[in-house]
């Protein structure tokens, strides 16, 4: 059989003590997504806001219970501001400055924590604060639990987003 590629990986054929079998090596077809993407805003945005894509525009996302789902389907953190309409660079798994104004119940990020995207439009936060946790008990809480990534300083954040877990 001859040498083939699929899946992005190419298989080569080698036959130890007579017995063909194939080698992952690879060296086939791979392809690179580049770590910021440019969308349209549908809402007025500033930088280091957490936000979700509708068609082609992107809004701040929140975790609030009682919104459609859509709306904590982020995808990643806004690279700079914007404005309704304008172009948005948005970050979708690389580091990103993220500055007091979309950090709930703190004043900076802390080195070392996970965060999570928050109730409020746009805001990420840590899954326990001096304010609450993210708990999907009582009313005005989460719906859904995101992780958005790790602070790697009092102002970046390694953006690395995870599918929601719902709360119930």
């Amino acid at each position: 059989m001859a040498n083939r590629a699929i899946f992005n990986r190419k298989y080569t054929s080698f036959t130890p003590g007579g017995t063909e079998v194939y080698l992952i090596n690879g060296a086939g077809v791979t392809t690179t997504f580049p770590a910021t993407q440019t969308f349209t805003a549908g809402a007025n945005l500033i930088q280091g806001q957490v936000v979700y894509v509708s068609g082609a525009l992107v809004f701040p996302a929140s975790a609030l219970s009682g919104l459609a789902a859509f709306n904590f389907g982020a995808i990643g953190v806004t690279a700079a501001s914007a404005g309704v309409t304008s172009g948005v660079a948005v970050n979708l798994d690389d580091v990103v400055v993220v500055s007091a104004a979309n950090i709930t119940a703190e004043s900076s990020l802390i080195p070392g924590e996970y965060y999570y995207l928050s109730k409020f439009n746009g805001q990420l936060t840590r899954y326990t604060t001096a304010s609450g946790s993210i708990t999907a008990s009582g009313t005005d809480q989460y719906q859904a639990l995101v992780t958005l990534g790790k602070a790697l300083s009092t102002t970046e954040l390694e953006v690395e987003v995870l599918p929601p877990t719902l709360l119930t």
